[in-house]
């Protein structure tokens, strides 16, 4: 049931000798970034290990329902000797955390499911045929025989779930429904990790939605939208990540998808997303992002309207087309 992972030992001496653990997960943070996050976390407190899980980008309220997200930092003062990445494709998407840190930089630990993973660490556990950087906790947490508690549960599920889209991607075997039965048997609700992640939305998402939506555009089978700050400020929505990528590339009148987000800094933040069949992976690559075929991802600097540009091009390059 689990896959190999490589220098077992090395990685978990690592964690065993470490006094402080800092923990990052990428800017723009999903599901199974803040799932993977708490859920190690949760397990190495067990062991009774110093840890600090950050993100350099302020969590949303829709991971409020796993516990301990609150203590989920953006800024991390330290001293650590030992960094963890979690679900991050390559060191830039660590982001400020991770930068801001004196050098010499700790030790750094990357695990990670992204084919396009950069291999950026000291040690590399990367693991594409994973659905989630979750199961691969569940994993870890596994081999460092830390008790699987209900705390940790909630949160992998969580992951789990967001990355398998509730178990519909063409990736969900039944290793990951064992995972899930794993979780629930330690007391994680399947009913509230749905039910949180797909059928609950604040009033100004969907009212961002409802300007988004306005604005999408199809072209050569692409949808995609740009949302400006002024968009995003006028609704009162501070994050990027607004889920629509998924919702585009439902239509059958296209077979990918792009969304746009002009951040507070002004750079734009991009999901892409494809019907099984199709690859947004390599336009993700060649924008200076990563992910997976059907879900990639990446960060390029404004104006919006010339990340359009940048991102149509890419995809217009990159059309590449598997097997079903």
């Amino acid at each position: 049931m689990s896959s190999p992972v490589p220098d077992t030992a090395a990685l978990i001496q690592r964690l065993q000798q470490a006094s402080g653990i800092l923990l990052i997960t990428h800017v723009s943070p999903d599901s199974d970034a803040i799932g993977s996050l708490l859920g190690l976390a949760h397990a190495l407190r067990a062991q009774g290990k110093t840890v600090t899980p950050s993100c350099a980008d302020a969590i949303r309220d829709r991971f409020a329902m796993l516990p301990g997200h609150a203590a989920v930092v953006t800024q991390a003062a330290g001293p650590f000797d030992l960094v963890v990445a979690l679900d991050c494709g390559d060191e830039l998407r660590l982001g400020a955390v991770w930068t801001n840190l004196p050098d010499p930089k700790p030790f750094l630990i990357n695990i990670d499911h992204h084919i396009s993973n950069t291999r950026f660490g000291q040690i590399n556990w990367v693991d594409p045929a994973a659905a989630s950087t979750a199961e691969m906790v569940l994993q870890l947490t596994d081999r460092m025989g830390a008790p699987f508690s209900q705390d940790i549960a909630i949160c992998l599920l969580y992951g789990i779930v967001g990355d398998t889209l509730g178990f519909r991607t063409p990736n969900t075997t039944a290793r990951q429904l064992q995972y899930a039965e794993r979780c629930m048997e330690a007391g994680a609700s399947l009913h509230d990790s749905i039910d949180y992640q797909f059928n609950r939305r604040s009033q100004a998402l969907v009212c961002l939605w409802g300007k988004a939506l306005s604005a999408t555009r199809i072209k050569d089978r692409v949808a995609y939208a740009a949302v400006s700050k002024a968009m995003r400020d006028a609704c009162g929505v501070d994050s990027a990540d607004l889920g629509l990528s998924s919702f585009l590339v439902s239509m059958n009148e296209v077979d990918r998808a792009a969304v746009l987000v002009e951040k507070d800094d002004h750079r734009v933040e991009i999901s892409l997303r494809a019907k099984r069949g199709y690859n947004v992976s390599d336009a993700a690559v060649a924008l200076g992002g990563g992910g997976h075929a059907l879900a990639a991802g990446a960060t390029i600097g404004g104006p919006l309207n010339s990340a359009v540009k940048q991102v149509l091009q890419a995809l217009k390059q990159h059309a590449t087309r598997q097997a079903p």
